[in-house]
């Protein structure tokens, strides 16, 4: 997968962070602010209630109020508005209101509230122990800084009667009011802030970290010409990495362009190769009456496998001939092309196949490396009603008899060519009658792993060629090769099959 999940990048992971940790510092300072400039105004608050209070305390016991609406209470009134005190009532020990501010008109509003009443025997100075009461009664409400103000009066008539009022203190309102205005400036400050840094952070870390993903990507999906490019003008560890990657780049585009020149050059010469090795395979134009059926597949573009015909109008034989190099690719291959030459060679000296295989055994024993060797099998049809086999430790051919499905098989005689120097090989004569099959393969075929586990195996191979016996040799190979082409898990060895008829 090319896309990586969002939850699992990087830059989201730091992101979300960086948000729950800025959050967290606005939220906290914030609190932190409102917190002390709170406790200053209600410290302030106080100060300025009990200090208002006494003021007022003060300035009416200058002013000798009658209880009626004359010039004493006007200049009260005045008094009491220059302090913003704009609502107020006046009245006696019993609750009914005398004066007040703005004046009542409806009859109902002319008693004082119960609990105001019950009040004023907190500040009354006609109740006993009066020299130990206060002389008002100040309730502050700090959820929104008003006050609720009780003071008894003496009017010049001696009567006491009770000025209650409830009003706010207009500073502690407008600082309030600043103070909100404050927090939200410092939130937006906190948001601001924290963008501007955001944003530099992604500007100066992410975004090039993105540049070097992308272009690692493009790296992996092939593109080798890809590089980051951002000015590299910080020279800072990311610069330096962005540098060393195009170094990187640079240097990986170069190699694989000289494995990619290599490689086809590689190819080339294994094309050459292939066809070269090809020129060395037989031609069956001379060998029809044994209604040959071949398959040849190399691994990969040369073979380690090799087949050979051979026919001697001076000694009346036909000869096939199959052999499998042992390992893979080129140096199989050469072993196979100093195998058909020598093998060719030696037939033309007018040589019989037995002392051809014996002389094949001793020049791979003594002209190639001790770990070169090779399985080989001949088949050598001279009398008639007889076919005749060498087998120099390849796997075992068989022979099958159509009319009755009898199948027989031929063993080795002796280890694979090359094994030493000295190695005598014998042929072994076996009866067939026209018509009967020999089967001739390499171990490619019995020895290919399967999809569904273990090998393709000699059994399935026999039971297949006897089930197809209706077909025509090449029509039978070939329903092989389509069954290995369908199971195979992978090929991991050359495949050859060569079936021959018993010419009458």
């Amino acid at each position: 997968m090319n896309k990586i999940k969002t939850t699992n990048s990087l830059r989201f992971k730091i992101g979300l962070f960086y948000s729950l940790l800025a959050l967290l510092n606005i939220i906290f300072f914030t609190v932190m602010i409102f917190e002390n400039q709170s406790d200053l105004l209600l410290k302030n608050f106080q100060f300025q209630s009990e200090n208002l209070a006494n003021t007022i305390l003060a300035e009416i016991q200058t002013i000798g109020l009658t209880g009626a609406k004359d010039q004493t209470f006007e200049v009260f009134r005045k008094n009491l508005k220059l302090y913003e005190i704009d609502e107020f009532q006046i009245f006696s020990e019993s609750g009914e209101i005398l004066l007040s501010e703005p004046e009542r008109l409806d009859s109902s509003q002319k008693q004082i509230d119960a609990q105001i009443l019950k009040k004023t025997q907190e500040v009354s100075s006609d109740k006993e122990g009066s020299l130990f009461k206060s002389r008002y009664s100040l309730e502050l409400n700090e959820s929104d800084f008003t006050v609720n103000f009780l003071l008894p009066i003496q009017l010049t008539t001696g009567k006491e009667v009770f000025l209650f009022t409830h009003f706010n203190i207009a500073s502690i309102q407008d600082r309030l009011k600043q103070l909100y205005i404050q927090v939200g400036y410092a939130i937006l400050w906190g948001i601001v802030f924290h963008l501007v840094f955001a944003i530099l952070v992604y500007r100066a870390i992410f975004k090039r970290v993105g540049i070097l993903e992308t272009a690692s990507k493009e790296m992996a999906d092939g593109n080798l010409t890809t590089r980051v490019e951002w000015g590299f003008k910080n020279k800072d560890e990311l610069d330096n990495l962005g540098v060393s990657f195009n170094k990187m780049a640079e240097e990986i585009q170069n190699k694989v362009t000289t494995i990619t020149r290599l490689n086809d050059e590689i190819k080339q010469e294994l094309e050459i190769g292939k066809e070269v090795q090809e020129l060395f395979l037989p031609s069956p134009k001379k060998y029809k009456k044994f209604n040959i059926g071949k398959l040849y597949r190399p691994m990969r573009e040369v073979s380690g496998d090799l087949y050979q015909y051979f026919h001697s109008e001076k000694d009346q034989f036909y000869g096939f001939f199959l052999a499998d190099a042992s390992g893979h690719g080129v140096s199989a291959a050469l072993v196979t092309v100093v195998m058909a030459i020598t093998i060719q060679s030696i037939m033309k000296e007018g040589n019989s196949p037995i002392s051809a295989v014996n002389q094949l055994g001793e020049v791979i024993a003594n002209r190639l490396q001790a770990s070169f060797f090779a399985t080989g099998v001949f088949v050598v049809f001279q009398n008639p009603g007889q076919v005749q086999f060498v087998n120099a430790g390849h796997n075992a051919p068989f022979i099958i008899r159509p009319r009755t499905k009898e199948v027989r098989y031929v063993d080795s005689s002796g280890p694979p060519l090359g094994m030493g120097d000295d190695i005598q090989y014998s042929l072994e004569s076996f009866a067939v009658e026209p018509g009967d099959k020999i089967v001739l393969y390499t171990d490619g075929v019995v020895e290919t792993p399967l999809k569904e586990g273990g090998l393709y195996g000699l059994e399935r191979f026999e039971k297949l060629v006897l089930d197809n016996l209706h077909l025509s040799n090449l029509e039978i190979v070939n329903k092989v090769m389509e069954d290995l082409e369908e199971r195979n898990e992978e090929f991991k060895d050359d495949v050859t099959m060569i079936i021959l008829d018993v010419p009458e």
